[in-house]
């Protein structure tokens, strides 16, 4: 069922409920008010008629022992007295015989037995036979030797007249409403709907590859909030696929550089390794020649090396325990010092004490590539400063130094694999231009990032802010 069709009928269904029960409470709140009017009234009637017969039975010294022989004459006193005439009445004695009675309904047992000398009472009877509705109330009457029954009745059956007659135009006017708000709120729905429905046909064109499409933002409404959260999410999955895009490509341009990283070694092993294997070398040569197999084999190992550990990294496959921070730091400063000191370069360590949650052996693998690579940066006389920092989340490293900076278009790719700023200089220095992106995985893998600052001619400042390894 279409969201408009559900939302005509639910809110008919509301408007129905709520039209009805209030239309059904006026009606009722309506009659128990006439009701309660006709009880008082046929209270202050009996009260009338109690006083009344007292004082007629006053007057003409009526007892209960003389009842019955005067009542002749309090009978005919009654039927003269204009006030008496047209009501129904009935005056009974305790034990339930008649005295007076004008009464079409039958006395009610029930209520005088209930009733008391200085208490009245009233029920609300329905005639089987006739079907009328009565207030009938009753008091008692007292006199010098005892007391009477006084009942009186009042016909109410008006009022259960009327109230049907309210609930038939109550339940004609509400099928009315509902005919006439139905078809309104079917056209209001679909009218409100048409935003949703626009949003969904820019779905399909999404989904279609149409990542330009964008739904129209109308008002300031919530479906204006939802078409324009719509656009955000279009803005990022198009964002996301032409990131994609570019992680294909970058993927691409990685296995075309491993593949040529792979095969300048290669091809210098294979080549003086058949100069060896014709053996038509002298001394020197021979050495020559083992020398460039030696290195090259080597400048292979540290490539696997370096893979091996990027994919470790990537994958998450590492053991994970609390790290000293601060003696994690001199380690690496103390391994990568003797390097520095071969090219005059000066090394400062301020580390802090604190612990994070990570693999040691990544995090000092991350230190000495981020300290190897300020050494190839730097120049006789320089200084390299590494500094530790604990904070309330994580720890916080930065390795600074005095060298060449990198200029501004490379900062945003020299964490991609093989990515060289100089590759003539990287080769030189041996390496493949995987320093970087393990830097990155590493970090990442510990809840960290890679911030870099540099200034050609200036230095370059690495800030990799830590916030710990999550559990598996």
């Amino acid at each position: 069922m279409k969201i408009a069709w559900k939302v005509a009928l639910a809110t008919l269904s509301i408007l129905v409920v709520f039209f009805g029960a209030g239309s059904s409470l006026l009606v009722s709140l309506a009659f128990r008010s006439s009701l309660t009017r006709e009880v008082e009234v046929a209270q202050e009637e009996l009260q009338m008629l109690r006083l009344s017969y007292e004082a007629v039975c006053l007057a003409r010294g009526v007892t209960l022992e003389n009842m019955f022989k005067e009542g002749r004459g309090v009978a005919r006193v009654l039927e003269e007295n204009r006030y008496f005439a047209g009501r129904q009445f009935q005056v009974t004695t305790e034990a339930g015989r008649t005295v007076y009675s004008t009464m079409e309904a039958a006395s009610d047992r029930e209520l005088l037995e209930e009733i008391g000398e200085d208490t009245w009472g009233y029920s609300i009877r329905r005639e089987e036979k006739t079907g009328q509705v009565y207030i009938h109330c009753a008091d008692t009457v007292s006199l010098d030797d005892g007391v009477l029954y006084l009942e009186c009745a009042r016909d109410i059956s008006s009022l259960f007249t009327d109230r049907e007659t309210h609930y038939r135009i109550y339940r004609y006017l509400l099928l009315a409403v509902v005919a006439s708000a139905g078809g309104v709120l079917i056209l209001a729905s679909f009218w409100l709907t048409r935003p949703i429905r626009d949003l969904g046909r820019t779905a399909g064109q999404l989904a279609a590859g149409d990542y330009a499409s964008r739904a129209e933002v109308v008002g300031g409404d919530e479906v204006s909030e939802l078409a324009e959260s719509f656009n955000h999410m279009a803005d990022a999955v198009e964002k996301n696929v032409h990131a994609l895009a570019d992680a294909a490509r970058r993927q691409e341009e990685f296995t075309s550089n491993f593949i040529h990283e792979l095969k300048t070694p290669l091809t210098s092993i294979i080549g003086y390794a058949d100069m060896l294997r014709g053996g038509a070398l002298n001394e020197e040569q021979t050495r020559k020649a083992a020398g460039y197999i030696f290195s090259e084999g080597k400048r292979l190992e540290r490539l696997s090396m370096a893979l091996m550990d990027l994919l470790v990294a990537g994958h998450g496959a590492v053991e994970v325990g609390e790290v000293d921070m601060e003696a994690l730091c001199r380690q690496a400063a103390e391994a990568v010092r003797p390097a520095l000191a071969a090219r005059g370069i000066a090394l400062e360590v301020q580390a802090r004490p604190g612990t994070l949650r990570g693999s040691e052996s990544l995090l000092k693998t991350m230190l000495i590539n981020l300290l190897d690579n300020a050494r190839k940066a730097s120049q006789p006389g320089q200084t390299v400063t590494l500094t530790g920092l604990a904070e309330e989340k994580g720890y916080r490293l930065t390795v600074a130094d005095q060298g060449r900076g990198i200029p501004r278009q490379d900062l945003e790719r020299i964490t991609e694999a093989f990515y060289m700023v100089d590759k003539s200089r990287t080769r030189a220095e041996g390496g493949a231009g995987l320093g970087l992106a393990l830097c990155k995985t590493v970090a990442a893998f510990h809840g960290g990032a890679l911030r870099f600052a540099s200034r050609e001619g200036q230095g370059t400042t690495v800030e990799v802010t830590l916030g710990g390894a999550a559990d598996e």
